[in-house]
């Protein structure tokens, strides 16, 4: 039996608990050690499956909802009995004496092609992969839109005041607030319209490299095919924005690059499942997936494009949010 340790502060019970508390089908227990994170013990297999997924397989939790941390604390304490944290009392940590001290992982996927997506129909009738729901990849978009360590990124240098990040919906917290300074004045608010101008031109950039290389590109073609830009855009309404638009713009490239870095295999599967089943059945036809690399540039461009431009629309109907810090 666990023994009974004081709650973090960093701490909340969720609404309805997970119980009973069984393990999941394909699924082995693991006894944590001093050393195991969400991170690496995610990064297993090639990072088939990532610390998002794992959480959600043990505890039900989506990083899109509210409390996520402070509920997974929740259970590490009281499901898997953690009693040691070593980030000043913010988070628990798995160590060797944590009693019972296990979680679930699940059972490793070995195919002899990793191309060929099976399953089943899912939404609107769309051949899904295994385990596949459109939710799961709604959730990748999300955990793509939330940009930590963006003060490492060299942001600061692209000189964008923070009430325009604000405006355009962004949340900015902890160390990019501080990076980029204080909140000016800018003059008058934004007007939706240029809301809308102002987010298109970033999430264009970000959803043309954010799919890319996702598919496994290197950085350096990603970034020949999408290059900064470096002049102002041309726009007649907004001349006098055209350059906060070309900052916008390139800031979206390197936030895109730099999330999908982040994305493990189950994120990327799911990504483009839902992308590709938002083409038309002569766009699938013209783009098949397996042979990408035979394709020419003009090809490659035209079927990222059509990809990124799905994705943003996805974002700006949502009005998702982007997340800094």
């Amino acid at each position: 039996m666990a023994t009974k340790v004081m709650p973090l502060r960093n701490e909340k019970p969720p609404l309805k608990p997970v119980r009973p508390w069984i393990q999941p089908p394909d699924t082995f227990k693991h006894k944590v050690k001093t050393g195991d994170t969400w991170i690496t013990l995610g990064s297993r297999n090639n990072n088939q499956w990532g610390e998002h997924y794992l959480i959600w397989i043990n505890f039900g939790l989506r990083p899109t909802e509210p409390f996520y941390t402070e509920q997974v604390n929740w259970y590490l304490r009281e499901y898997v009995g953690c009693r040691r944290s070593f980030d000043g009392g913010k988070n628990w940590a798995f160590t060797d004496d944590a009693d019972p001290g296990y979680i679930f992982i699940p059972n490793a996927i070995y195919r002899a092609d990793p191309d060929v997506i099976t399953g089943r129909p899912g939404l609107g009738g769309t051949l899904t992969a295994p385990q596949y729901d459109d939710q799961n990849a709604y959730d990748t978009i999300s955990k793509a839109l939330d940009i930590f360590g963006a003060a490492d990124m060299g942001l600061q240098a692209l000189q964008i005041p923070l009430p325009v990040l604000l405006e355009l919906g962004f949340i900015v917290v902890g160390a990019f607030a501080a990076v980029i300074g204080p909140a000016v004045a800018v003059g008058a608010p934004h007007n939706d319209a240029l809301r809308k101008t102002s987010r298109d031109f970033f999430f264009t950039g970000f959803c043309s490299t954010l799919v890319m290389k996702a598919d496994n590109w290197s950085t350096s073609t990603v970034e020949n095919f999408y290059p900064p830009l470096r002049h102002p855009p041309l726009n007649s309404v907004y001349q006098e924005k055209r350059e906060s638009f070309r900052h916008l713009y390139n800031f979206g490239l390197k936030a895109g690059v730099r999330q999908a870095t982040r994305m493990n295999a189950v994120d990327k599967r799911n990504l483009f499942t839902l992308l590709r089943s938002r083409l038309t059945d002569a766009e699938r036809k013209d783009y098949p997936k397996d042979n990408v690399q035979d394709w020419s540039p003009k090809k490659k461009k035209d079927y990222y494009d059509r990809l990124s431009s799905i994705l943003k629309q996805i974002i700006l109907t949502k009005n998702l949010k982007v997340k800094l810090s």
